[in-house]
């Protein structure tokens, strides 16, 4: 342990005790880390406290000529991503050697999420029936267009019945009209990947078979025109425990396998929506029950749209998953794509070779492949530091790490020394960000702002009395 300009004797000797209570930390410069109190269930490693000084990483190793030892399909979603979004970020997945992105379909929707809103089924509007505005075509044509010159193949998919006020019947022969017309847009400009999504969806029929039907009309319509388009899709039951079926589950998967077209591929995001581990052996089963081939969506770092961000690296997916599932999708955070980049690495490098994936020194791979300035750098490895917490079986997707972790610090007693460290440490990060990217990183720059006033709130809350 490494203490250095405390303020006084007893300042330190509070830290200190306060330490040796919550467990091990660090105070470098004054500077209270942000591994206080972390809970045995995350699903992280240490933050490296040092960068490595050079660049050698998966990508390194695949400029010399190492083919993928892992996932043939890597890649990414957007998350309600406007189409400058997802053209900021094509030349990303390109560089870290991913090749798949596929368009979120909140994107699509009539009113998508505004940047400045929460995730709710209010917040949004889905009449898919409707045409697609010129200008919003237009926009994704060019996305449509740059993926395929990156390399990228786009995925392209409209869910007709999340958010509508008109779920689509899918028996009606009209309805499979209108929402045809947006595959047609799409194929038309070049996509020969689609998705037809039916997840999240209650008070509408959920029927294997008529699931399996629906798609297979579609793709057997796009294959007309394109004998090798490909389709993914996502149940409606996507989060499945082999281990342990539910009744409608069994049915429903019974119906699914037998009757969707064999050459569609099946999302499934693991056991649970966000599990701690996924298993070799549960991915296997899985693949068995769908009998279909499988990408796994993975729900990390995805916020949700909540003012917060994660940005440790991928940790608990085994290294032969790539045997069994064909494919790796991750989820990214809302507004912040930029600072997404970070934990998009670490999930990239884990694809491309999973036998030698280190979570630990991707991590720090990935800050430094961010930028070649030292001192950016060390910023952006302080503001992972912060917003580093586990994910673990579907809880933590909203939280900020950063309020968590001052809630860890402030519930102990004597804490009043240490939680002014961190409080003042947060600001300093803060100011860094500024100071050395001024025009970059501007959603995150939002986040930590929204955060510092909630920190400040909790913190006048917690020390009221001593404030009087």
């Amino acid at each position: 342990m490494t203490i250095h300009k405390t303020k006084s004797s007893r300042y330190t000797a509070l830290c200190i005790a306060l330490i040796m209570i919550c467990g091990s930390t660090t105070l470098q410069a004054g500077i209270l880390k942000s591994t206080i109190g972390r809970s045995e269930t995350d699903t992280i490693t240490e933050i490296p406290s040092q960068l490595p000084a050079k660049k050698y990483s998966f990508m390194e190793r695949a400029d010399l000529s190492m083919d993928p030892a892992g996932f043939k399909i890597r890649g990414t979603k957007g998350w309600s991503w406007t189409a400058d979004q997802y053209m900021a970020e094509i030349p990303v997945l390109s560089k870290y050697k991913m090749n798949f992105l596929m368009g979120c379909y909140i994107s699509m929707f009539s009113m998508p999420l505004h940047q400045d809103s929460l995730w709710k089924l209010t917040t949004v509007k889905n009449e898919w029936w409707l045409p697609i505005p010129e200008p919003k075509k237009r926009a994704f044509e060019q996305v449509f267009k740059t993926s395929k010159e990156y390399g990228i193949s786009y995925c392209f998919g409209i869910h007709p019945q999340l958010s509508s006020p008109r779920p689509a019947d899918l028996s009606s022969v009209k309805d499979f009209e209108d929402l045809w017309q947006h595959y047609a847009w799409a194929q038309n400009n070049g996509v020969r990947w689609f998705s037809l999504p039916l997840d999240d969806v209650t008070k509408v029929k959920i029927d294997g078979k008529e699931h399996a039907l629906f798609v297979n009309k579609l793709l057997n319509r796009l294959r007309e025109k394109d004998k090798d388009a490909q389709m993914v899709f996502c149940p409606t039951y996507y989060h499945v425990d082999p281990n342990n079926l539910k009744d409608k589950e069994k049915k429903y998967y019974e119906d699914l396998s037998k009757h969707l077209d064999k050459s569609v591929y099946v999302f499934w995001t693991g056991t649970s929506i966000l599990p701690k581990t996924v298993s070799t052996a549960d991915a296997g089963k899985f693949r068995e029950l769908a009998d279909h081939r499988i990408i796994f969506w993975e729900n990390y770092p995805v916020n949700d749209a909540w003012q917060t961000m994660h940005l440790a690296p991928i940790t608990g997916r085994d290294e032969k998953l790539h045997t069994v599932l064909d494919g790796y999708m991750s989820n990214p955070m809302f507004q912040q794509n930029e600072m997404n980049r970070i934990p998009l690495f670490t999930q990239a490098d884990y694809t491309y070779d999973p036998a030698n994936y280190d979570p630990a020194k991707s991590i720090a791979q990935a800050i430094i492949h961010q930028t070649d300035s030292k001192s950016q750098q060390d910023v952006l490895h302080q503001v992972v530091e912060l917003f580093s917490r586990g994910i673990t079986n579907n809880a933590g997707i909203g939280i900020n790490p950063v309020l968590d972790h001052f809630k860890r610090i402030s519930s102990v007693p004597f804490s009043r020394p240490v939680a002014d460290i961190f409080v003042e440490h947060v600001k300093t990060v803060q100011f860094k960000l500024h100071k050395e990217f001024p025009n970059q990183y501007m959603a995150a720059k939002k986040t930590l702002a929204i955060t510092i006033q909630k920190l400040e709130d909790a913190y006048r809350k917690k020390y009221a009395s001593a404030l009087n």
